[in-house]
C-alpha cells in the first residue's frame, strides 16, 4: 500500500515542486480494485503560468489488466495520460477555469492527496464497458 502524499497545493505549484512513483497498480488502495495486474509511471509537477494562474500537470503511463466484460478474461489496457489541471479557490473560480478553452480545474483546499490525485484520474479514463475487439476474447462462445 503506498503511503499518504498530501500536499499544500498552493504552495506545491508556487514552488514548482514535483512528486513521481513508479508502482504496481495494487499498491494504490482504489486501483486495486480495477486492474487485474500491472504498473504505473505518475509524474504530478506544480507550475505557475505567465498569468498566475497555479496548476499541477499530471503525467500517468503504464500498462495494466483489465477484465473483459464479455468474456471475462483479462485484457491488455494502455494507460497514457498527460493533463494539466487548474486549481480553483471556490466555485466560481472553477466554474470560470472550466469555461475556457483546453481547460480543467479542480477545487482544492488546504491539502491534496497525490495518490488519490493520481487514482482520480486513471478511473476516469477508464472504458465505461471494457471488452475485447470483435473476436479477440478468449472464450468461445462470449462473441
Amino acid at each position: 500500500m503506498l503511503p499518504s502524499v498530501e500536499v499544500d497545493p498552493w504552495r506545491f505549484c508556487r514552488d514548482a515542486q514535483s512528486w513521481e512513483i513508479q508502482s504496481d497498480v495494487a499498491a494504490f488502495p482504489r486501483l486495486a480494485r480495477e486492474f487485474t495486474q500491472g504498473a504505473l509511471f505518475c509524474r504530478v509537477v506544480g507550475r505557475v503560468d505567465q498569468r498566475g494562474s497555479l496548476s499541477l500537470h499530471v503525467s500517468i503511463s503504464g500498462e495494466v489488466g483489465l477484465t473483459c466484460q464479455r468474456c471475462l478474461g483479462n485484457m491488455p489496457y494502455t494507460v497514457g495520460l498527460e493533463r494539466t489541471l487548474y486549481l480553483a479557490r471556490n466555485e466560481a473560480e472553477l466554474e470560470r477555469l472550466d469555461a475556457l478553452p483546453g481547460s480543467d480545474a479542480i477545487q482544492a483546499g488546504e491539502r491534496l492527496s497525490l495518490v488519490e490525485l493520481v487514482e482520480d484520474e486513471v478511473l476516469l479514463s477508464l472504458p465505461l464497458a471494457p471488452m475485447h475487439a470483435e473476436g479477440e476474447c478468449s472464450l468461445r462462445g462470449a462473441q
